[in-house]
């Protein structure tokens, strides 16, 4: 699976730049990865030694530092990196962070190893990735992705902080970090939070959402998510609570759930933290996961979890209206051809899950800046509001019942802003697309791609080459 994700990629990219019309070679440059390092590392744990394979790939340095995640998982390999790395490059230029693309892996599985055995285990990556210079605030910074979570990222940036004391913006060294240490608001959420703002967004198109649905409406959609994890967990609690959309499946690899009048989210992640498990939720019908779980019948399809879900099969009988990529890749090249062919819109990955490095975009700013959000200027806006509300009660003469809690009243919180650049970014974005994609033609996938491609090219331009 890893190396035809790789392929596709690169076919995605080939067919994106076929049309633009790059100096000779700079296509070709941009395509491939900078530099890939692969370490085999030791660490001594149940009285024995056990050895560990990993990669840290840059796949473009054409902005400083290349970003991108670090995956655990047993059946990682350099092809997967590589392309993951790619699609960090178009996803960075394509919504504007200055950032390279990079994405690294460790081949093991966390639920073998004790939390303190994957302490040991990470400190010693992080020692082995520092020491080629494939982790630092400048360089290259990681953040959490598939089997590793924010305490993964303090174990990396304390290591870092301890073998480079005198690095004043070692926090930034990675993002994805807990709040107490020198994490932000809102990036826990961040991916699945993007998604929602990428569904609103297609939402308030005509273009792109009248072909599709009678009703424009979001609310009262069926929505079915392939993966609970960090990123479909959000989506699903914000598209029902916050949108009043119906998640009628939850596909996971051990379970599918399905409720035709919606599964209750809070519910669902209750009965997960209490029993480790979705099996046995009382709030659906459970059954045994199969290979046309992904055909469930829904509106929206959202896959959430790993590449290659959406392979030619499932593509020529998917009854989605809408699918958006919340994953890396989960649509083979096959199978987004057939898509096309059979007119359902897809919402792409380099797109609909830019959220979590938007977000940690905005963590490694305030970690270089060494200020939280909205420290200057809360305070200020609260006074602004509360003269304005003064002078609405002058003007019509009475004292009007004002809430002491609402919004209006006081200033932007740090979860404020982060969610409203956040919004901002997503929803220029995708004007920005569909305004390409008018232009030159071809599907959203291609216009975000020929975004991208030009965005790095400009770059490169500037400098010369």
């Amino acid at each position: 699976m890893s190396s035809s994700f790789l392929s596709d990629v690169e076919a995605f990219y080939d067919l994106a730049v076929k049309d633009l019309a790059l100096p000779t070679g700079v296509g070709e440059k941009i395509k491939v990865a900078n530099a890939t390092y692969t370490t085999r590392f030791g660490v001594r744990l149940r009285d024995r030694m056990f050895t560990f394979t990993g990669w840290r790939s840059a796949h473009s340095n054409h902005q400083s530092p290349a970003k991108g995640g670090i995956r655990y998982a047993p059946n990682c390999t350099v092809e997967e990196v590589e392309a993951l790395a790619a699609l960090m490059t178009y996803k960075c230029a394509l919504v504007g962070v200055p950032y390279g693309g990079s994405k690294g892996a460790l081949c093991l599985d966390p639920s073998d190893w004790t939390e303190a055995e994957l302490e040991k285990i990470t400190r010693r990556f992080a020692q082995e990735m520092i020491r080629h210079r494939f982790l630092d605030s400048a360089n290259n910074v990681p953040a959490p992705d598939v089997g590793t979570n924010e305490r993964t990222m303090m174990w990396i940036a304390d290591e870092y902080k301890r073998l480079r004391p005198e690095d004043i913006n070692a926090l930034g060294c990675a993002t994805g970090k807990p709040l107490g240490g020198g994490g932000i608001e809102g990036r826990v959420e961040a991916t699945g939070r993007g998604v929602q703002y990428a569904i609103h967004a297609v939402f308030d198109t005509p273009k792109l959402v009248d072909p599709i649905f009678c009703d424009a409406r979001l609310s009262g959609k069926s929505v079915a998510i392939q993966g609970f994890g960090n990123v479909g967990a959000h989506a699903a609690l914000f598209l029902s609570k916050e949108d009043g959309c119906k998640i009628t499946s939850i596909i996971e690899r051990d379970v599918v759930l399905t409720n035709p009048n919606g599964i209750n989210v809070d519910d669902l992640i209750a009965h997960r933290d209490a029993t480790g498990s979705l099996a046995n939720f009382a709030g659906a019908t459970c059954k045994e996961p199969t290979p046309d779980a992904l055909l469930a019948d829904c509106d929206i399809l959202i896959p959430a979890a790993v590449e290659g879900v959406i392979n030619a099969d499932i593509a020529r009988r998917a009854p989605a209206k809408l699918i958006v990529e919340a994953a890396n890749g989960p649509c083979t090249f096959e199978a987004a051809k057939i898509l096309g062919d059979r007119k359902i819109q897809v919402i792409p990955d380099l797109y609909a899950n830019a959220g979590g490095v938007i977000v940690s975009y905005f963590e490694w700013v305030k970690n270089l800046g060494h200020m939280p959000f909205g420290l200057l200027e809360r305070r200020y806006h609260e006074k602004g509001h509360r003269v304005l509300t003064s002078t609405i009660e002058r003007t019509v003469g009475a004292s009007l019942q004002w809430d002491e809690d609402a919004s209006y009243l006081s200033g932007p919180t740090e979860l404020d802003m982060v969610r409203s650049g956040l919004e901002e970014i997503m929803r220029r974005t995708l004007s920005r697309i569909v305004g390409e994609q008018s232009l030159r033609g071809g599907d959203i996938r291609s216009a975000a791609y020929r975004l991208a491609v030009n965005q790095v090219a400009d770059a490169y331009r500037a400098i010369g080459l």
